[in-house]
């Protein structure tokens, strides 16, 4: 084990001075979010949506509950699997769900295993022993990034177990610099720690911390699930056809001014291309097609006319529709902001993603595996074109990726044994 650098070495004079000193920046900065989340509210909807949710919901008791808390969508999917295994165990179990992102609410707020969904009340000491003394959850489990320093603290003040699961670490976060020891030891307030990768885990206990394991990341087993479900889409399967086709998924502009310059290039009468942008609202979905070089269709609104490009101008059905694609592109890779690469992985189709994806380790494990194919903007066209001109590249790596997601699995029942451990 690697031993910790030793500017992190503290007299406890110094150590009680910078917990101080980390605890007041931590304070200031979460009331200066909430101000600034107040003043751009009447100009940005999802601000508003933050402000307002939070402000009009009631939370209830919830006595003996598991509490579940996501940052967004993305964290959703990896605690899915866990909440669908719990509920298998024991169909009485009762699940709260949490979220910090509007767009993670809205789309779940409705979730069949969840006797309650909430907003997470802003992390400051009194909602957080509010919240959890009125809950009254028999343990928690947040998910990858979400470490709330007051949320931890009432949680271990009161003999909750905490579980922090799918995390992963990098040695560029605040947690180790030297600055970063008041959240260092936010993170050290968790029962269990499970991480992603072994880089993490290595890190983790670099730093002194015994409270993290190996798991994997609980992604591998929603993919694989997603799979087996029985999710057809007749209006894609009908837009498809016969052809090949490319999907756009989650897509940015960088993504969508690629393929459009693709598609006035190549002029490929035997493809079709389906581009699922990551933002659905009207004017977004404008410059899209104002910047295509041939006439497309909406997903929402039928059309009887013959079109090479559709739009899928809503949500909720990226992950079932890439079943249907020969090809995927996925979005953020030009901006390490990389979406989800898994999703169609899972369905034995290459993916294609931009190259600078730091912070998304399954980047560089997908390509290893001969099914991921990070690019340049410089490369995109070429690559493109041979995973369509060549079939039985296309085939192959589309197989490489099926079998990189099948190995990955598994991490779900090694989370729900260790937090069985604690309840």
């Amino acid at each position: 084990m690697k031993e910790p650098p030793e500017i992190f070495i503290w007299t406890n004079r110094e150590y009680s001075i910078f917990k101080q000193v980390g605890k007041l920046l931590y304070n200031i900065g979460i009331r200066s979010y909430y101000l600034a989340i107040i003043l751009v509210s009447p100009f940005n909807q999802k601000a508003k949506s933050w402000f307002k949710g939070r402000r009009l919901q009631r939370i209830e008791n919830h006595e003996g509950s598991i509490w579940f808390h996501c940052a967004s969508l993305g964290e959703f999917e990896q605690a899915k699997p866990v909440i669908e295994t719990i509920k298998q165990l024991n169909r009485d179990q009762k699940i709260v769900l949490t979220f910090f992102s509007p767009s993670g609410y809205t789309q779940r707020k409705s979730y069949e295993l969840a006797e309650a969904v909430y907003y997470l009340p802003l992390d400051t000491r009194t909602n957080a022993t509010k919240f959890v003394r009125t809950v009254q959850p028999k343990a928690a489990i947040f998910v990858k990034y979400e470490v709330w320093h007051h949320y931890f603290s009432t949680l271990k003040t009161r003999e909750i177990p905490l579980f922090l699961i799918s995390a992963t670490f990098r040695k560029d976060q605040v947690y180790f610099r030297q600055s970063g020891n008041f959240l260092r030891n936010t993170l050290k307030l968790c029962t269990l720690i499970c991480v992603q990768d072994q880089t993490s885990l290595e890190l983790l206990q670099s730093y002194g911390f015994d409270n993290a394991i190996f798991s994997g990341d609980t992604r591998y087993d929603r993919v694989l699930n997603q799979r087996e479900e029985n999710n057809q889409n007749t209006r894609i399967e009908q837009f498809k056809g016969d052809a090949l086709m490319v999907l756009i998924g989650s897509s940015w502009p960088e993504e969508e001014a690629l393929i459009a310059e693709f598609i006035e290039n190549q002029n490929k009468a035997n493809v079709k291309y389906l581009i699922a942008p990551h933002q659905v609202q009207e004017q977004n979905i404008n410059r899209i097609t104002k910047e295509l070089s041939q006439e497309s269709i909406r997903y929402t609104k039928p059309s009887e006319k013959e079109a090479q490009i559709m739009i899928l101008d809503t949500i909720g059905h990226l992950s079932s529709a890439y079943q249907y694609a020969d090809i995927a592109l996925v979005g953020g890779g030009f901006s390490n902001a990389l979406h989800n690469i898994l999703e169609p992985a899972t369905f034995g189709i290459p993916v294609l993603y931009g190259n600078n994806h730091p912070k998304f380790p399954e980047g560089a494990k997908l390509k290893t595996a001969g099914g991921g194919f990070p690019v340049s903007r410089a490369e995109f066209a070429e690559v493109l074109n041979e995973l369509i001109e060549n079939e039985a590249k296309r085939v192959e790596s589309g197989e490489n990726a099926k079998r990189f997601i099948e190995k990955n699995a598994g991490a779900t029942p090694l989370i729900i044994s260790k937090i069985s451990d604690h309840l």
